[in-house]
């Protein structure tokens, strides 16, 4: 099979890209810059440069369009929130190649924390009680009414912008620094403590193809996981598989829950695409479960350990006192981008910084911290709930 991959600047795109490559399929790769990691890959037959979905949604769906005439594509596999221009455009690649992904309105349903809350609770699963502030003052009293809190933007990714007064982000972030509105409100929620769990989920309308669960044994600054464990979690699977057959999902989908001290496991959020639980499949589970031929569901067992050590490095900098424990770990594990075999991605993680600087200057936000740079990279391929003509 002939796949094209898109933001293939996101680590998981970079395995995926492998995965499918030994997996004997054909892969074109394609981002807005050239720097990006996946593009490099020794599987990536031919890399391509596209328009930025954000802000030219119509012109980027036309140029994965010609791609896939140009490739003689079967399959466009998204990696990111560029998904929203495709679905948007599906008419352009109907009849032409399969786009791996529900309709629009499924994928604005469970990405904005809003509806996705409202549709947990419809469904009977487990959600904190929730408050939408589309107003600075409604956000203050939401947050006055549960006392200890939690709260984002209802369109909002890769822990950016999380304000609550509990745990170790108490404090990040200042609620008066923050503007919702009714195009852009915030989600309200009463803090829980607990563990982050994540998955993922492979998808094929409505019934789950392969199935992962991990936890992060180690975070950058609070958020974002850079070590990835995968763990027996049967409750994720449960609740991934009864929102996709209500919604007859397609594509992959993730989700974040809470396990609290009773085990009961919280949704929390949902991202309409991949994200690390695909490093935990092999590639013949991550194929089997995209192209075929697999029938029951693929569940990653408990213990596959992966990292990010570019990611590990950089918290050595910036926390000195980590040092012994990141020293430990930078070995410890595979990392999801240095390969034996294919080491180009790795280079392309330092270049793919003159990306970063460059969207970090049109932020203007003159931060170089953690959320500065998520922020940037995400930059021109996020949808943040704005209409796409």
């Amino acid at each position: 099979m002939r796949v094209l991959v898109t933001s293939a600047r996101m680590p998981f795109a970079v395995d995926q890209i492998r995965k499918l490559g030994e997996g004997g399929h054909t892969v074109v790769a394609a981002d807005t810059f050239s720097a990006a990691p996946g593009l490099h890959s020794r599987f990536v037959s031919t890399r391509e440069v596209v328009p930025p979905p954000a802000t030219q949604p119509r012109e980027f769906a036309e140029s994965v369009r010609a791609l896939v005439d140009k490739h003689g594509i079967d399959l466009v596999l998204p990696q990111f929130e560029e998904v929203f221009a495709l679905a948007r455009h599906r008419d352009l690649l109907d009849g032409h190649a399969d786009l791996f992904s529900s309709d629009f309105s499924v994928l604005a349903r469970l990405h904005d924390k809003v509806s996705f809350a409202k549709t947990m609770r419809e469904l009977g699963l487990h959600v904190a009680e929730s408050v939408t502030a589309t107003s600075r003052k409604e956000l203050w009293e939401a947050i006055d009414r549960f006392g200890d809190y939690f709260a984002r933007a209802a369109f909002s990714r890769g822990g950016v912008e999380l304000l609550t007064n509990c745990g170790p982000l108490a404090g990040d972030v200042d609620p008066d620094s923050v503007e919702p509105t009714e195009s852009n409100p915030f989600v309200v929620q009463p803090f829980i403590e607990g563990t982050d769990v994540c998955s993922m989920s492979v998808v094929h309308h409505g019934r789950v193809a392969a199935h992962s669960t991990y936890e992060h044994p180690l975070t950058i600054e609070h958020a974002g996981g850079i070590e990835f464990l995968s763990i027996d979690a049967p409750e994720t699977l449960e609740a991934s598989r009864a929102i996709c057959e209500a919604m007859d999902y397609n594509g992959q989908v993730s989700f974040d829950f809470l396990r609290d001290s009773g085990g009961t496991y919280w949704l929390v959020e949902c991202n309409i695409r991949p994200t690390a639980g695909s490093f935990v499949l092999t590639p013949e589970e991550f194929c089997s479960a995209l192209i075929g031929p697999a029938e029951a569901t693929v569940v990653a067992p408990a213990g596959r350990y992966h990292q990010i050590s570019v990611a590990l490095v950089r918290d050595m900098v910036h926390e000195w006192r980590d040092i012994p424990r990141d020293a430990h770990d930078l070995f410890s594990a595979p990392d999801i981008y240095a390969e034996d075999q294919d080491p180009r991605p790795l280079l392309y993680t330092f270049l793919s910084l003159g990306h970063v600087h460059r969207y970090r200057k049109q932020l203007d936000t003159g931060s170089h911290s953690r959320k500065d740079i998520m922020a940037a990279q995400f930059f021109d391929i996020a949808w943040n709930g704005e209409p796409i003509p």
